[in-house]
């Protein structure tokens, strides 16, 4: 029999990866604060994009961190750790590398070649000298976003799991049995407030030097974005906890509807209030702690079933968060010439689109044997 409690997580990952989607999909038609391949020609652009651009970036990143934290423990268990390692090597280490090697080159091929006004070159020219820079930066070149151009791009976030998976299963290795009893604890409103309140305070500090959208190459392959980071480490930490002590089962429903209302209310306070930007670093921690547990609530009491569609698109999610950027860039690069109702019905356009073409493309590469496995 499937154990019910879990549809609701599923159905948050639909939720989540279609937000992905239709983030990036916005990049193009709004104020990024970073770097996007396709350039739109017809001078399209939302300004209030940059608000809804932050307001996911406070949230849904940290909300797949603690859903993957939460399924660590419980993968590790189910064989007492056998082959725990070799799994997560497949499932994060095989599309970590395509991404690296295939995708995201051609993906900046892309760019170069339109958008740079650099001198031609062949894609192989390309993939040696700008994202390989292995014979130095070419005479002339022109420097859109940085040199050696090589990056993991959207698949940091498997690199990250995959580490924090090797890591996680090296402890439990050492000290042979977990780090917490399995049992019921009750998960009060006062935890929420004392996560975010942690990951506000270092937030805060980490932010004296490191900004938003400001990325490093730690140990030269570690890619990260700093001011975030802490986010992610304590919510996928406090997903691993949360599992052990079946924190997502004894949230009560009024806490997390409660949870759930002040994270609607910061959201709206977002778009109205220019001052929360002065504090940005405070505030969207505690927006995104708030907003996270008030999600995983109204999920779990209203969208805890699911339908053999739901199974389709949750078994897809993985791998449309793998492929979502080229079918992305495509759609976007196709209907960049054509009128579809100014740049707001263009992004909404553009959006419906890539969800529905992204999500056909994991589908049928599921039906791949060898696929099938990593995805």
């Amino acid at each position: 029999m499937e154990n019910q409690r879990s549809f609701y997580l599923d159905n948050i990952k639909i939720f989540l990866t279609i937000i992905v989607i239709i983030h990036h999909t916005g990049q193009a038609y709004g104020p990024t604060g970073g770097f996007w391949e396709f350039q739109n020609s017809l001078g399209e652009f939302i300004p209030w994009l940059g608000r809804f651009f932050g307001m996911n970036a406070a949230y849904f990143m940290g909300f797949f961190f603690l859903i993957s934290g939460y399924f660590i423990p419980m993968s590790y268990d189910r064989n007492d750790g056998k082959h725990f390692s070799r799994k997560r090597l497949l499932r994060y280490g095989v599309p970590l590398l395509f991404v690296f090697l295939i995708m995201k080159p051609l993906q900046m091929y892309f760019h170069y070649s339109f958008y740079t006004g650099n001198i031609p070159l062949s894609f192989f020219q390309y993939y040696t000298n700008v994202w390989l820079g292995l014979y130095g930066m070419p005479e002339r070149f022109i420097v859109t976003d940085v040199f050696p151009e090589m990056n993991f791009g959207h698949a940091w976030f498997l690199e990250h799991l995959l580490v924090y998976s090797i890591f996680y299963w090296f402890l439990r290795k050492i000290f042979k049995r977990p780090f917490l009893s399995q049992e019921s604890k009750s998960f009060s409103i006062i935890h929420i407030l004392a996560i975010s309140l942690i990951i506000a305070i270092i937030s805060f500090i980490v932010r004296v030097w490191y900004p938003i959208d400001d990325w490093k190459g730690i140990f030269g392959f570690f890619q990260v974005e700093v001011a975030h980071w802490p986010q992610y480490i304590i919510l996928f930490v406090a997903g691993i906890i949360a599992y052990r002590k079946n924190w997502l089962s004894t949230l009560k429903t009024r806490t997390g509807y409660a949870s759930l209302l002040i994270g609607i209310l910061m959201a709206a306070g977002i778009y109205i209030f220019n001052k929360i930007w002065d504090i940005w670093a405070v505030y969207e921690s505690f927006f995104a702690v708030f907003l996270i547990f008030g999600l995983l609530t109204l999920f779990r009491e209203k969208v805890n079933r699911t339908t053999p569609f739901l199974k389709t698109l949750s078994r897809c999610s993985y791998g449309a968060y793998i492929f979502h950027f080229p079918v992305v860039l495509t759609v976007q690069f196709a209907l960049d010439r054509v009128v579809i109702g100014g740049a707001f019905g263009k992004f909404i356009t553009v959006s419906f689109i890539s969800i529905a073409l992204t999500y056909t493309l994991s589908f049928l590469l599921l039906k791949i044997k060898a696929l099938n496995k990593i995805l």
